[in-house]
């Protein structure tokens, strides 16, 4: 093959003892896949600096991780790689690339607990300067790495989190292999069962109103609760009936109303364990039993509910229309009905029959087929045509959730 580069092997030759220039030319060997040569060239490199100052500690740096990059691309010397990779680790141990082709080693040969903690490592030092002849990608290459590792060594939602921040709350520049890569991971593994708003995000958060800031945390799964106080801009002592409350705090729709504004209101649940709980932890009355056998009518009036009401929420599995068809709408209004369909699961019965029934008595389909992810849809959000902030409403037929709620409005 012919030598494209004859300067650099000419700048060795009259200067032989210079190791910048042997650092050169091992680059055009590397360059034509010429793996010998350029290791033989790297390895002198090194050797002839002394180490001393930065700039020489940066030079033996790179020749020990492009030298082990010839021989990760061997997939036969898996040892000599870590050894080289170790070596540049020692060199400059508070620059994070070595730790990054380590983790990306550990990760190919699938040790994913050694990928884990050199992902680790790498995360916890900063760096300014990057250098384009490592071919490192920069942080985002090690949260990719670290999400990778962490999924495969204990599986957890938080390790969908990680993927789900790399693809939509990461600001870093991803390049093609780890852009594919999120994408390809997170269609394998699905997305975190839960998408959480915090204080921290306030600035990202796309409805905003003037005691947002009361809120540190929300619960719901997917934002229901933060769409019900924005749609009603921070209203405080507000009013909602719950059916299917479940746990009181964990992935609940009403607790964040109640705690941080003040709500009441009733919420019906068929488990006796998370009842017993609810009436333990919440302010709001809680009513175990089948909710597709009560008089909503007179339970109101138990109550003490008024006419209007602030928020329904209907999430009764496949009791959820026998539920909609009980509620006494020639009685009570609701500003906002979020039903819970589950197309994603059940198919689309459910969702066709509850929007039938709610647009004939009058309400609007002001957020339709709320969705977990960008293709799966299991709920839908109404409001009453009296209390219609137009602002709000989405234009689209399905609405992936992060995207209603979080992203900045272009």
């Amino acid at each position: 093959m012919k030598f494209k580069n004859m300067k650099a092997l000419n700048d060795v030759v009259l200067d032989y003892s210079n190791p910048w220039k042997m650092f050169t030319l091992a680059r055009e060997y590397d360059k034509l896949k010429q793996g010998a040569a350029a290791w033989g060239w790297y390895l002198r490199a090194a050797d002839f600096c002394a180490g001393e100052t930065f700039e020489e500690k940066m030079l033996q740096y790179k020749c020990m991780i492009l030298g082990a990059s010839i021989f990760d691309r061997s997939d036969s010397r898996n040892e000599t790689t870590k050894g080289l990779l170790k070596m540049a680790m020692a060199t400059l141990p508070d620059r994070p690339e070595s730790y990054y082709f380590m983790a990306k080693h550990s990760v190919d040969t699938n040790n994913f607990r050694d990928g884990l903690m050199y992902a680790k490592i790498g995360l916890g030092l900063d760096l300014v300067e990057v250098s384009d002849e490592l071919n490192y990608p920069g942080r985002v290459g090690l949260e990719w790495l670290y999400a990778i590792c962490r999924w495969k060594t204990d599986g957890r939602d938080d390790s969908k989190n990680l993927f789900f921040n790399l693809k939509h709350k990461n600001k870093l520049e991803m390049n093609k292999e780890i852009r594919e890569s999120v994408d390809w991971w997170l269609a394998q593994i699905g997305y975190p069962s839960t998408l959480p708003y915090k204080k921290e995000e306030i600035k990202k958060y796309r409805w905003q109103f003037d005691d947002l800031g009361v809120i540190e945390r929300n619960y719901s799964r997917h934002f229901q609760d933060m769409f019900v106080i924005s749609l009603l801009r921070g209203k405080m002592e507000g009013t909602f009936v719950e059916i299917g409350s479940g746990h009181p705090t964990l992935f609940n729709n009403t607790y964040m109303l109640e705690k941080d504004f003040g709500w009441s209101g009733l919420s019906v649940d068929h488990s006796e364990r998370m009842c017993a709980q609810f009436s333990r932890e919440r302010n709001t009355s809680v009513i175990l039993a089948d909710a597709s056998t009560l008089d909503y009518k007179s339970l109101f009036k138990q109550h003490c509910l008024e006419q209007h009401i602030d928020f329904l929420r209907v999430n009764s599995d496949e009791s959820s229309l026998a539920v909609l068809d009980a509620i006494p709408f020639g009685k009570h209004e609701f500003s906002i009905i979020q039903f819970q369909h589950n197309e994603c699961w059940w198919g689309s019965t459910y969702k066709e029959k509850s929007r039938e029934y709610l647009k004939n008595i009058g309400y609007k389909l002001f957020v339709p087929d709320v969705s977990i992810d960008e293709t799966n849809s299991y709920e839908d959000w109404w409001v009453h045509p009296g209390h219609i902030n137009n602002n709000m409403k989405s234009n689209k037929s399905k609405n992936f959730i992060w995207d209603y709620m979080m992203k900045e409005r272009k």
